[in-house]
């Protein structure tokens, strides 16, 4: 009894001390930096756990650090689109601007998102039509797979890729023809009137002509560059030759091939221009113009 009335009684704990909180009870109770420091021990425990980032977020915007949670928000979205989850991305940054109305890194995100989600679409109809392609089937199917992959990653950003609809880029790739090339070998002739036109895949591929009694290079064209464009679509000579000078590989499509991908086309003069829209060949035939004129 002595010690009881020196000491007292120790304070009875209330049901809330008897239990440990979750993160959804210190949120209710808005004890905020209780619940930012359980998420944050969790996220870094496990990276990955996108609800705990998500929830993270939340917490921030309850303290009122837009930044850090913008930073969560980025974390996730960029997850989302690396998985494939396009929408999910940008419908999570979409809410996501209400924090930020006034900057414009959030949009500029959303749109590459739509990029990146447009470019995915291209890639399967493209691989469909690389797969359905003779001259690019390897033993197996596996086989097959992987090498079209590795010939989709080199020509994906390829303004061709860029500016033609997924359909249209199935089709085209199902009828080209792939080559491959050797150092030394020669293309095209100047003032050869063959009717092709080539996309190159890998390698270099140089231009040039005789001017003034010897040869002179104007102009060297690597992956994603189209040559041929006024060969094959406007029945003109080639302005060089177009010698190899890095082994590689392009993708050939003649007047047939040509003549299949038009076949059906909903929008042939659309079509015809992104084939034309580099002007590589007009570019070297100016260049050359210029050099016998000097």
């Amino acid at each position: 009894m002595v010690l009881k009335r020196m000491f007292g009684r120790k304070p009875k704990k209330s049901a809330e001390d008897e239990k440990e909180l979750t993160v959804e009870d210190l949120v209710t109770l808005e004890r905020y930096d209780e619940a930012c420091e359980m998420l944050r021990t969790r996220v870094k425990d496990v990276p990955k756990d996108l609800h705990a980032h998500l929830k993270l977020a939340e917490v921030y915007v309850a303290l009122k650090d837009v930044v850090k949670a913008l930073d969560e928000y980025y974390y996730v979205a960029d997850l989302y689109v690396e998985d494939g989850f396009f929408d999910k991305g940008i419908a999570l940054l979409s809410k996501a601007v209400k924090l930020a109305p006034g900057d414009d890194t959030l949009p500029r995100r959303i749109e590459r998102y739509k990029r990146l989600k447009a470019l995915e679409k291209r890639r399967q109809y493209a691989i469909n039509g690389l797969l359905a392609n003779k001259t690019t089937a390897l033993g197996s199917a596996a086989n097959s797979k992987i090498h079209v992959e590795l010939l989709w990653s080199k020509i994906a950003k390829s303004h061709l890729v860029e500016q033609l609809g997924p359909e249209l880029l199935e089709k085209l790739f199902s009828v080209m023809e792939m080559v491959s090339t050797k150092e030394g070998q020669t293309i095209a002739e100047d003032g050869s009137t063959v009717p092709v036109m080539f996309l190159v895949v890998s390698g270099v591929i140089d231009a040039g002509s005789e001017i003034h009694g010897r040869h002179m290079s104007v102009r060297s064209f690597s992956t994603g560059d189209l040559i041929g464009d006024s060969a094959l679509l406007e029945r003109k000579s080639w302005p060089a030759t177009y010698t190899v000078t890095e082994a590689g590989t392009v993708f050939k499509l003649g007047r047939e091939g040509l003549e299949m991908v038009m076949a059906g086309n909903d929008d042939p003069v659309g079509f015809l221009s992104v084939l034309r829209r580099q002007q590589n060949d007009r570019d070297v035939a100016a260049s050359l113009l210029r050099l016998r004129a000097s």
